[in-house]
């Protein structure tokens, strides 16, 4: 997968940007000091891919200042089938693939694969259960619509759910709500355990191979509904024994908003253990996990875009990731120095 052309008007500091790429050279390196707007690049490829920014602003902060809406066009070329994602904003969204234009941003996902290495992705190790959550929903959302179509389906019961708990509610009504939470909470905690399964194999390998630690790590997917049955019913029962805490509460305190999931080095909570480089490190290789599991899932590798990531970590650290990178097809790399282009 490579782009070919990306165009933009309007977006961020981009006036207007018409940039054309070699896919004969992987590596794009932006080069500027800090707060220049170099990672503004990075920003509107990752947009391309999840119809939003990775900064978790509103679109409307994506406006070029003083300006009313945005235009930005990404040509790429997928398994040698060109390609063409438009998307138009002023006050709402318009999305075009291929010029259909798509109603539902739940089409896009999966189209142009990307990842993303950024220094706050450490949050997602040591940071809140919220951020875990997030992160892991958008990566499964991208391989399963059927996923994000259950994920969206349980939160709008969900808030049912807590409206009639804050309001004292009658049971049988909530009743109700539990019955069909119950099968949609089935599938949410089967598919991420499926996924962690297969994401924690790759992150102990890459782990291991870029570390040089004799560490061992371990991702584990902690539902704060514990069922040991392929069973529905199972979770009926658990909202039912719980039903006088969470009336006492006045919302619900179980489900897959409240799932956690744990990063482990040597049996032990990384926040609790870790020093700062093997925590920068578990966040850059979880990464290398979710790229290596796309691959696996759509069978072509996804585009990289790496954000000033790799230069906290000592010399022979970066050189093992710069090599796990160098496996992909393209790249995008943001850096504060033309020194640091030596390093690829």
């Amino acid at each position: 997968m490579i782009i070919d052309k990306l165009f933009a008007q309007n977006f961020r500091n981009y006036k207007n940007l018409d940039l054309e790429f070699n896919k004969d050279r992987p590596i794009n390196v932006i080069i500027s000091p800090n707060g220049m707007g170099k990672s503004n690049l990075l920003e509107l490829i990752y947009y391309f891919s999840y119809i939003r920014s990775f900064r978790n602003v509103y679109d409307k902060e994506l406006i070029n200042k003083g300006e009313k809406s945005f235009y930005i066009e990404c040509e790429y070329n997928n398994n040698l089938i060109d390609n063409k994602i438009v998307i138009k904003y002023n006050n709402k969204k318009e999305i075009y693939i291929n010029n259909k234009k798509i109603n539902k941003f739940s089409e896009v996902l999966g189209k142009l694969i990307t990842v993303l290495f950024c220094n706050e992705d450490i949050f997602i190790i040591n940071g809140s259960p919220f951020i875990r959550r997030r992160f892991f929903d958008l990566l499964i959302s991208t391989i399963d619509n059927k996923y994000l179509h259950h994920l969206r389906k349980y939160q709008e019961l969900l808030k049912q759910k807590n409206f009639i708990l804050k309001n004292k509610d009658n049971n049988d009504l909530l009743q109700v709500y539990n019955t069909q939470l119950s099968k949609v909470i089935l599938y949410i905690q089967k598919k991420r355990d499926e996924i962690i399964f297969e994401i924690n194999k790759i992150f102990q390998e890459v782990f291991s191979s870029i570390g040089l630690f004799d560490d061992k790590v371990k991702v584990v997917y902690s539902p704060s509904i514990k069922i040991s049955n392929d069973d529905h019913n199972e979770v009926i029962k658990f909202y039912n024994d719980n039903l006088k805490r969470e009336q006492d509460y006045g919302f619900s305190i179980y489900g897959p908003h409240r799932d956690n999931y744990l990063f482990l080095i040597n049996g032990i909570i990384f926040s609790k253990y870790a020093s700062l480089g093997q925590t920068r490190l578990a966040s850059i290789v979880l990464k290398f996990a979710q790229s290596e599991y796309y691959k696996k899932i759509f069978d072509i590798a996804p585009i990289l875009l790496l954000d000033d990531v790799i230069l906290e970590l000592d010399t022979e650290k970066q050189k093992r990731v710069i090599e796990k990178v160098s496996y992909y097809k393209q790249m995008f790399i943001t850096v504060t120095d033309r020194k640091y282009m030596e390093l690829f």
